[in-house]
């Protein structure tokens, strides 16, 4: 009579046979991962930068050399990050009270929820719709952790300045931009 094995070797294995059932699945999923945009090419960041056109609120393209020669101050959020969105209207104050530089807040989400919150909260800054490309150029300008929010100061021909990961403090953005002007 074949001998049993105990209760722990079967709960073991059970456990192993899960774990790379997920790992299975985890490798296959990132496999169908829509490819990386152009943004991520081999060119330098500056340049990359004004080639990338997101969604405004309401769909329509929004291209990011609009803003070319200009301080750039682009803030990587999503509507579920609770520090994103705390710190979203003093972002929306600060545009408002500067006048040489723009403050874009980047969605990592769909137009139709960017427009839901931007009129929730009542927000004029500039607001763009990115999806998974908002991540990839969050990345190519330093996120190398996904951190969310993300805050980055390109000087007027593109170079980073300054970055951000987590939540800026309040009169963060004017401090930066007071000190990249001297």
């Amino acid at each position: 009579m074949p001998s049993r094995l105990p209760s722990w070797a079967l709960a073991a294995a059970a456990l192993l046979l899960c774990g790379a059932l997920v790992a299975l699945l985890v490798a296959t999923l990132a496999a169908r991962r829509p490819p990386a945009p152009a943004i991520a090419d081999t060119a330098p960041p500056a340049d990359n930068i004004y080639r990338t056109v997101l969604k405004d609120p309401e769909g329509r393209p929004l291209p990011l050399a609009q803003w070319k020669g200009r301080r750039l101050v682009l803030n990587f959020w999503a509507t579920w990050c609770a520090p994103c969105v705390a710190e979203m209207p003093d972002l929306d104050r600060a545009q408002a009270e500067i006048g040489d530089a723009v403050i874009v807040g980047i969605g990592t989400e769909e137009p139709a929820r960017v427009r839901e919150f931007r009129d929730r909260l009542g927000l004029h800054l500039p607001l763009a719709a990115g999806g998974y490309d908002a991540l990839v150029l969050a990345r190519t300008l330093g996120d190398s952790q996904g951190v969310l929010p993300y805050t980055v100061l390109l000087s007027p021909d593109g170079h980073v300045l300054q970055t951000q990961a987590g939540p800026l403090r309040p009169g963060q953005i004017r401090d930066w931009l007071r000190s990249a002007s001297s």
